[in-house]
């Protein structure tokens, strides 16, 4: 018998059974019980069935090691715990594309869930576990060091500079002069705009696709490496370059620095677009269907990332050709268009048909919604970029604007609607975090809904009444409702819910959490203040004052991140877990 086995073929079998009771299944299987008292040893049962004794041995300590690593791995062990007690399970979490899903001290959700999140077929990947678990532990390799973050820190902290700097601040100071009686440039309101999609927004959710989204979809050898670094320097270089050639667009070396810009952000992107489809090309068969929402929200929504940054690299050549400061309205609003309601929102439905619902634990989304809300948005974006084309009569491209905004706005009422996330209660047992971040995270979706509604009131109004309400005041508005309300609200929420967990820390401050989610809430409020200010104009002075609250929650934010990150990680604590449920589907 071989030193390492459990089963000793000499114990009685009633006596194996009275030590090993999850055995009884394995010893049926061959035909053995406790018949006449099991008080015959294992070989001699064996020989009198006339069975091989090494064949009966090697089942029951298959089955052994099946049920012990069970009682020592539950899918309700987190990956924190799993990596601390068997160090022998990192390799096999890597192959799974789940090892450095956290920070050094890794995430604090169970197994089963990641299981969820990352379409992993949850039998085998636990059944991988707990093989190399049962293990001798003290053989396997120490653990190579700590995880890389969850988000690329250049990443954030540059998409926080610049929106403290040339983006939010710069937004808020402009209102405030509009306010006071004076004037703002044009091209300074349209540089804001492209510091707070490209430079915030954009920058931001890079990344975490760079590091997220091959951990999303198994794809864990992929590293971005270089291109990483590259793309983020791009993006900072071009953004930097707008703002500081656009106003200066009467002088020759303004026009460089326009279209230079324009160069490098398009290189960026370009960059970060064949990033995202070499991991959805390397995904594993099974794991996800082509046309599995995830799938394809990501790729339609990079598909706009690029058409926006070419219109970005328009702008850039047409300022280089032109002494004009100021961005014609066929290359900014489509840009607009692109970059927000296909590339971010798309990637939005593409994260939140997956992993928004595992963090509200509200299931799985209605068939066929997400589809449809695909379908409704693609469409709609593009009939927003043919209704600037040249050439194309004002009245159909009025009415192709129109189209384009009641189909994106739709998409967002099918989506919501599909996946309840404003009204559907979480059924599932989930980790509770400081800060209730999932607040936070519903009231974003909250924000969207009322975005899509006030777009299609608009739409409806000015289609069958004489009400000029596809005017510049609404329009603004019903942006910094998607833009402060559901975009900005939305990372918060996400941050605030995964950095803290990934990392094994505590949110430094819950009670600042909240002041960021009310700050927020009341700017986003404050600027539909425009839509009444048309009858009352001192309502329109009122709403201006919504960036300051707006740039002090974005401090608030950033300080909790920075008071959060650099604490120490939390002491690992055994805690009863509840029982892990999914209605996901796992394949």
């Amino acid at each position: 018998m071989d030193s390492a086995s459990v089963i000793d073929p000499v114990i009685p079998v009633r006596d194996l059974l009275a030590k090993y009771p999850h055995l009884t299944s394995a010893l049926a299987a061959h035909g053995l019980d406790t018949c006449c008292g099991g008080m015959h040893p294992l070989k001699d049962a064996c020989a009198a069935k006339g069975l091989a004794l090494s064949e009966v041995v090697a089942d029951l300590e298959s089955a052994h090691a099946a049920a012990e690593a069970h009682s020592i791995v539950p899918p309700t062990t987190s990956i924190r715990e799993v990596l601390r007690r068997f160090p022998a399970t990192r390799p096999v979490l890597e192959r799974w594309g789940l090892a450095d899903c956290g920070g050094a001290e890794g995430p604090d959700e169970p197994l089963a869930w990641f299981a969820t999140v990352h379409r992993l077929p949850l039998d085998q990947f636990l059944q991988d576990v707990r093989a190399a678990a049962v293990r001798d532990a003290a053989a396997a390799p120490p653990v190579s060091g700590p995880a890389p973050p969850l988000f690329s820190p250049h990443f954030l902290v540059g998409s926080l500079l610049l929106t403290l700097t040339l983006g939010a601040t710069t937004g808020m100071i402009n209102l405030i002069r509009i306010a006071a009686g004076g004037e703002v440039p044009i091209d300074h309101r349209q540089i804001h705009g492209h510091t707070q999609v490209l430079g915030f927004a954009a920058l931001f959710l890079m990344g975490i696709a760079y590091h997220a989204f091959p951990r999303i979809l198994g794809v864990g050898g992929v590293r971005p490496g270089r291109a990483a670094r590259a793309s983020f320097w791009l993006m900072l270089s071009g953004v930097l370059l707008r703002n500081a050639g656009q106003p200066f667009g009467l002088h020759p070396a303004g026009r460089l620095a326009s279209l230079f810009s324009g160069i490098l952000e398009l290189a960026a992107g370009l960059l970060f677009a064949r990033y995202v489809f070499d991991v959805l090309r390397q995904a594993p068969p099974g794991k996800y269907a082509k046309r599995d929402p995830m799938h394809v929200f990501v790729a339609g929504g990079t598909a706009c990332f690029v058409l926006a940054l070419l219109l970005a690299a328009a702008q850039g050549a047409w300022l280089a050709g032109h002494a004009d400061t100021v961005l014609p309205a066929a290359l900014n609003e489509p840009f607009y268009f692109a970059a927000l309601y296909g590339f971010l929102l798309a990637w939005i439905y593409g994260f939140g048909h997956r992993v928004v619902s595992m963090f509200l634990g509200v299931g799985a989304p209605v068939r066929g919604t997400a589809e449809a809300a695909f379908v409704a948005q693609m469409i709609g974006v593009a009939c927003a970029a043919v209704s600037w084309v040249p050439g194309i009569p004002d009245a159909a491209g009025l009415a192709l604007r129109d189209a384009a905004w009641a189909l994106v706005a739709i998409s967002a009422l099918l989506f919501l609607g599909g996946n309840g996330f404003l009204w559907r209660r979480s059924n599932l047992p989930m980790l509770r975090t400081p800060g209730s971040p999932t607040v936070a995270i519903r009231m974003a979706f909250g924000w969207l809904a009322v975005w899509a509604v006030l777009q299609l009131g608009a739409v409806l109004v000015v289609r069958t009444t004489e009400f000029p309400a596809r005017n510049l005041w609404w329009a603004d508005a019903a942006r910094h409702a998607f833009t402060i309300g559901f975009l900005t609200l939305l990372i918060v929420g996400m941050s605030f819910r995964i950095l803290p967990v990934f990392s094994g820390k505590k949110l430094w401050s819950a009670k600042m959490a909240w002041a960021t989610y009310g700050l927020l809430t009341l700017g986003a409020a404050l600027r539909l203040l425009q839509y009444p200010a048309a009858f009352h104009p001192v309502l329109y002075q009122v709403g201006s004052w919504m960036g300051i609250p707006v740039v002090l929650a974005l401090c608030f934010y950033l300080y909790n991140l920075v008071r959060t990150m650099r604490a120490p990680a939390r002491p690992p604590v055994a805690a009863p877990r509840p029982a892990f449920a999914s209605t996901l589907p796992v394949r």
